[in-house]
């Protein structure tokens, strides 16, 4: 019963982790349009397109999991200063400012929890690694 939990709680993260890379590709495809006089901006795509290549990393290699974790954190703190200040500027009505910024805070803490899931495998690999040959 409890490995099915463990199953369960698993699937839920990958599924997490999936999620959130499908979303912040997304971002970028829906949100970023090319001009060749800002070069910024290509830069700026560039770094969302890496991000959640570094967070779906994780299922090869726990620590550039973390990695991605950290930068989706700082992606999601970020859009929503970003946006939390865009929606004040047009006066925007109070419930779509509150529901744009509690969708970035919880999507912040599921990045936490995903940070937390790449610490905890990079642990288990070191506590199952064989001990070295004298």
């Amino acid at each position: 019963m409890v490995t099915n939990l463990l199953k369960i709680e698993q699937v839920g993260k990958a599924l997490l982790r999936i999620g959130i890379a499908i979303y912040i590709w997304s971002v970028v495809l829906l949100s970023f349009q090319f001009d060749k006089g800002k070069l910024w901006m290509a830069g700026i795509w560039v770094v969302l397109v890496i991000i959640p290549g570094l967070l779906l990393l994780h299922f090869k290699s726990p620590k550039t999991g973390v990695i991605g974790g950290i930068a989706t954190f700082l992606f999601f703190l970020i859009s929503g200063i970003v946006i939390l200040s865009s929606d004040l500027q047009v006066n925007a009505v109070w419930q779509l400012i509150y529901l744009h910024l509690v969708k970035d805070i919880l999507l912040m803490f599921a990045s936490i929890v995903l940070i937390g899931e790449s610490l905890k495998e990079i642990v288990r690999d070191k506590l199952t690694q064989p001990f070295p040959k004298a």
